[in-house]
């Protein structure tokens, strides 16, 4: 079983490499299209991460969440994306198709009885941004004829983490925690951003071609905290007008904030310009008129985010967040990007009928239902003003087993989202299909276990 996740890990790395996930034209800008939650149950809950607490996510965003995990568990997800773009004259739709996350944990303390501290390690593979647009022009110039304009750009950034969390305070019977954690990230990948221009056959010129790619590799971190108090609420039940039953409810509230500070990221950069005959995509190049290739430093945004959760017995979850990351401080290759500051608020909700019951009744009972909302302020900057981004999330967790004990689920959510600009007429529709497993090999996932025969 560990070779096989080893297997499965090094095939994802080379997948997320080669994968175009976005089609969006606003990827053109910075290192593309900024990955929002990579799991399918953060994604179903409107993109909420800083205070989050179940034992079966391995959010990466704050890592002090670690000391959740009271078994190993591996997580995995995938997502389609139906973009639509409408431009008031035209329309046009694209699909795309992309691994979001590779991730591994496990706990180092969990047996609270003896150790009042609990600390858990994770270790994962995910998108940090995509880049994926094919935009054209074209104009038509005396004694040149048609001219024709073509911007098409590729390619990705991605993050490998390692951290661990732990509870720096604990109480006895762990009613109120603080706990930390950090990653250390690899971030790699590249990006190339090309230019085609294409004069009329019949002017006798050439057309012209340019490229520019950079490679980025280097090291960065993140940390999270959160705080966590435990109340109760006792409730008296008449039953039969005679029979009095104490109910008691155990409400978990959490306060939680992570940051990303901005690093400095090595950085290869290619240009390269030719003239050529024939087409682009098969060009007959005639004269190269500049190559360079150079060693840099891209500077990428401090990202921070705090928020509130609320787990009431269980059953409930109900988080909110709100998130900003400062895009202004982007440079690539020692260049100021030229983006603005993005913030973004999410409310999310997740529910389980019947959590407290191990396999009794109806299965939909113990199905997680989850469902949320985010409002976001882009990052990009359109004549002056900022895209806005909202949209509509909800998700079901389907329990691999029935037993209340069994972390393993089957994760699918959806996103409906739309991206505008005031006083522009480039409207984006999203329609995001989210689908993940989370794995925790137990002793009550049968399903798991190699059989044995006598």
């Amino acid at each position: 079983m560990r070779n096989f996740f080893i297997l499965l890990l090094i095939l994802f790395a080379g997948q997320v490499m080669a994968q175009r996930s976005t089609f969006s034209p606003y990827s053109i800008y910075g290192l593309g299209e900024p990955s929002r939650s990579n799991a399918t149950t953060l994604s179903s809950m409107g993109h909420v991460s800083a205070a989050i607490s179940d034992p079966t996510i391995i959010n990466s965003t704050n890592p002090s969440s670690y000391t959740d995990i009271t078994r190993p568990s591996f997580s995995f997800d995938l997502k389609n994306e139906l973009l639509s773009i409408n431009s008031g004259n035209s329309s046009q739709a694209s699909n795309s198709f992309s691994i979001q996350n590779f991730s591994f944990a496990f706990p180092i303390i969990n047996d609270f009885k003896k150790h009042k501290r609990r600390m858990g390690v994770s270790f994962g593979l995910t998108p940090l941004s995509n880049m994926g647009y094919d935009l054209y022009d074209a104009e038509t110039i005396p004694d040149l004829g048609q001219i024709e304009y073509r911007f098409f750009g590729n390619g990705g950034i991605n993050s490998l983490h390692a951290g661990t969390g732990f509870d720096i305070l604990a109480n006895e019977k762990r009613t109120n925690l603080l706990s930390f954690g950090g990653n250390l990230n690899y971030v790699f990948g590249s990006i190339a951003q090309n230019r085609a221009t294409e004069i009329d056959r019949s002017a006798a010129a050439t057309n012209l071609f340019r490229q520019s790619s950079q490679e980025i590799s280097a090291v960065d971190w993140n940390v999270g905290i959160r705080a966590s108090h435990i109340d109760t609420i006792t409730r008296t039940v008449k039953i039969n007008d005679s029979t009095v039953q104490e109910k008691t409810t155990l409400i978990l509230m959490s306060a939680g904030a992570y940051i990303r500070p901005w690093a400095d990221l090595n950085t290869f950069t290619q240009t390269i310009e030719y003239t050529y005959t024939d087409s682009f995509t098969n060009p007959n190049i005639v004269d190269t008129l500049f190559e360079k290739s150079a060693n840099g430093v891209t500077t990428s945004p401090l990202a921070l985010g705090i928020g509130l959760s609320f787990n009431i017995g269980n059953k409930w979850i109900l988080a909110t967040d709100y998130s900003r990351t400062l895009w202004s401080q982007l440079t690539v290759d020692g260049k100021n990007a030229n983006l603005s500051d993005a913030q973004r608020v999410s409310m999310g909700a997740r529910y389980i009928p019947e959590f407290d019951k191990r396999g009794a009744g109806n299965y939909l009972r113990v199905v997680r239902y989850r469902a949320g909302f985010s409002f976001e302020q882009t990052m990009l900057n359109v004549n002056g003003q900022q895209p806005i981004r909202y949209g509509l999330t909800m998700g079901l967790g389907f329990p691999l087993t029935t037993a209340s004990s069994s972390n393993s689920i089957f994760n699918i959510g959806a996103e409906v989202a739309r991206r505008q600009t005031i006083g522009t007429s480039l409207t984006e529709n999203y329609f995001n299909i989210h689908a993940g497993f989370t794995i925790t090999p137990h002793k009550y996932d049968q399903w798991f276990a190699k059989r044995k025969y006598d």
